[in-house]
């Protein structure tokens, strides 16, 4: 099952003080100047799903926007019904709210649809849709093509097999 990302919602986060950017089934492009955000919206994804690697910063806490204690990012799933089933079949709705919250004291967590979530929560959810958060070709920042150049051929094909949801097919050659 693939994974719908339908909005995203920057609060306090980065450059952007509130924005919502809609996106579409199939291929959404993101343009704009050099310094408009393009890249902050990216890595705001990267960080609502988890991700260990923010290529940005060592302490999450140093994405809040400047002059203000707390930052949000929130992505929003498409869970609606596909093939006569949602992809994660306990939530009856149609749209999961994914949410990092990010304070200046260095605490952070998780909420799914505006509830406390752990780490493992989110990993749980989002494999839902067949996504690992640290599998780098989910989201490449510009910094981690070197990291993947020097990647050995094997965990080159097991990344490229995850990412494309290849992963269960290999699991059932090998059984």
């Amino acid at each position: 099952m693939s994974m719908l990302i339908r909005e995203i919602i920057l609060e306090n986060f980065m450059s952007y003080e509130y924005a919502r950017i809609p996106l579409r089934s199939g291929v959404n492009l993101i343009c704009g100047p050099n310094g408009a955000g393009k890249s902050s919206i990216l890595l705001g994804i990267s960080v609502a799903l988890g991700q260990s690697y923010t290529e940005r910063s060592k302490k999450l806490s140093d994405l809040i926007r400047r002059g203000k204690d707390v930052g949000r990012v929130t992505i929003v799933l498409d869970n609606s019904v596909r093939n006569g089933r949602r992809p994660v079949f306990r939530i009856k709705k149609d749209q999961i709210y994914l949410t990092r919250v990010l304070r200046r004291d260095g605490k952070y967590w998780f909420e799914i649809d505006n509830v406390h979530a752990t780490k493992a929560d989110v990993v749980s959810l989002l494999s839902h849709f067949g996504v690992d958060p640290d599998n780098m070709l989910i989201i490449m920042h510009q910094d981690m093509a070197e990291q993947f150049i020097v990647t050995s051929p094997q965990e080159k094909l097991r990344l490229v097999e995850a990412a494309a949801g290849l992963e269960p097919y290999r699991r059932n050659v090998l059984e």
